[in-house]
């Protein structure tokens, strides 16, 4: 009875932790930071959730570029845009944000509000990038590096969860995070990355793994489950339970896979407990969120925040995933279903951030697998490249699109257009967004090489230019000095 039970937690009980050298310039900090990763799986169709309203400096009409050439995937009129108030999009790598003004979709609520009161902004035109591609050249020619299966779900859902879009075979961004700065928090029995999703390449770590849970974040239904309610007197049963798999799981094996099986299930029993009696502290929170699987996952986290002190974490990451972007047929009716759902979701769940009293130390990023072709397949859209991405928080510098919205063009006119279906190539690089993530998180510098090995082609740290510009670090201050990146070498 104990071995059946224990089978089953353990895949989705995972505290692995390690010790590293790696980290040892990444000082432990006296505050809490969160960073929380929704993963939109299958490809978002992004350039409908961000839409351009105003002139471009040419004087053209952007909406009206937007609706020639999007067609019947375009939204109706300009007037149902929810407008952005004064976006200061600018220019990024030598790429100009086409437009001059902004909305989004008129579903998104939440996220326009967030926006015009500073807690959100878009990175626009991000994507994966081995090194900076400037023009169709550069693509078609072989003269730069381009990342394994651009169009592919399997490949750019890894890629864009570890960085390193030249392999499949690599840790994830998160993971290599948790390496470097586990040890700052003062208990290692729960992994400092938690998931909402299961497994995932966002989290894997070399010395670190996710801790996996359900979104009903109770005390008596995280991790090992209880005997069903027909069984009589089932503490002595869960006592029975323990002991028996305490007692398979402290005998000395001499095979390895043996041995690592039975610390793993030993150290997974342990994290269960610490987590169950750190949930019983959870207070009622008084957000309202919607009933929907997104809003359930994020209230999950905002309760485990809660019992930060009593997990004894000051570094927690948190990964979430919402399905069913990939829309080659009923785009706008899924779109007018999905993406109400995010708004609400996100907005709430920055609420009960004030609400805990830690929305500057939380930050909240969205990922895709990939944008999709601005024309459309005849109901649909299909897999494009570069797209636009939401940062969500108090220490976010909201009120900005950040990156370089691309002109709604198809020609050969416009340098990062590579399809006649409306491809771009990505003006801003996944190593980019996650270096400022990262440094904002308390990375040193000089390890920012462990976790993101490319981001020499595209970034030398300097205190005084961040790789983006979207976080405000006036609460998270790092040292002012030069530190040149040899990241491929490292």
């Amino acid at each position: 009875m104990g071995t059946t039970t224990l089978m089953s937690s353990l895949t989705s009980l995972g505290a692995l932790n390690g010790l590293t050298k790696i980290g040892a310039d990444s000082a432990p900090g006296e505050d809490y930071k969160a960073l929380v990763c929704i993963l939109f799986s299958g490809g978002m169709d992004t350039f409908n959730v961000l839409v351009p309203s105003g002139t471009t400096v040419g004087g053209d009409n952007g909406f009206n570029e937007y609706r020639t050439l999007r067609t019947d995937l375009a939204l109706s009129s300009a007037s149902t845009l929810l407008s952005l108030n004064n976006p200061q999009c600018g220019s990024f790598r030598g790429f100009n944000c086409a437009y001059s003004s902004y909305g989004v979709h008129p579903a998104m609520t939440g996220v326009r509000d967030l926006f015009n009161s500073g807690k959100l902004a878009f990175i626009s035109n991000i994507g994966t990038l081995v090194e900076p591609l400037m023009n169709e050249s550069e693509f078609y020619n072989s003269q730069k590096k381009i990342p394994l299966g651009i169009y592919s779900h399997s490949d750019q859902i890894m890629q864009w969860q570890t960085s390193v879009p030249q392999s499949r075979d690599a840790l994830g961004v998160g993971g290599r995070m948790a390496d470097i700065l586990n040890a700052n928090n003062s208990n290692n029995g729960i992994s400092m990355n938690i998931s909402l999703a299961g497994k995932n390449v966002f989290q894997r770590g070399q010395f670190v793994t996710e801790y996996s849970i359900s979104d009903n974040v109770d005390p008596n239904n995280v991790g090992l489950q209880s005997f069903p309610t027909w069984w009589g007197n089932s503490g002595l049963l869960n006592d029975m339970r323990t002991n028996a798999i305490d007692s398979l799981v402290s005998k000395t094996y001499a095979n390895l896979l043996q041995k690592t099986y039975s610390s793993t299930a030993k150290n997974s029993m342990a994290s269960f407990e610490i987590f169950k009696e750190a949930l019983k502290r959870v207070p009622t929170i008084q957000t309202s969120f919607p009933n929907t699987g997104l809003s359930r996952d994020l209230l999950a986290i905002t309760k485990v925040m809660s019992v930060r002190q009593q997990l004894g974490a000051k570094r927690q990451i948190f990964f979430v995933n919402i399905g069913g972007w990939d829309m080659h047929d009923g785009l706008m009716g899924g779109l007018n279903n999905m993406l109400p759902i995010v708004s609400q979701a996100m907005k709430a769940f920055y609420d009960s951030t004030v609400e805990l009293g830690i929305a500057e130390n939380v930050t909240t990023f969205t990922i895709s697998d990939f944008a999709r072709t601005l024309t459309s397949n005849g109901n649909g859209s299909d897999h494009a490249w570069g797209g636009n991405n939401m940062i969500m928080g108090g220490a976010v510098n909201g009120g900005r699109i950040f990156g370089a919205y691309p002109k709604m063009d198809v020609s050969n006119s416009n340098a990062l257009n590579v399809s006649f279906r409306g491809n771009f190539i990505p003006a801003v690089s996944t190593d980019e967004m996650y270096a400022e993530l990262a440094l904002w998180y308390g990375v040193s510098p000089s390890d920012l090489c462990y976790i993101l090995p490319n981001l020499g082609n595209f970034y030398s740290f300097s205190a005084n230019s961040m790789p983006v510009g979207f976080m405000n670090f006036s609460n998270s201050p790092i040292s002012n000095i030069n530190h040149p990146l040899d990241c491929l070498t490292y």
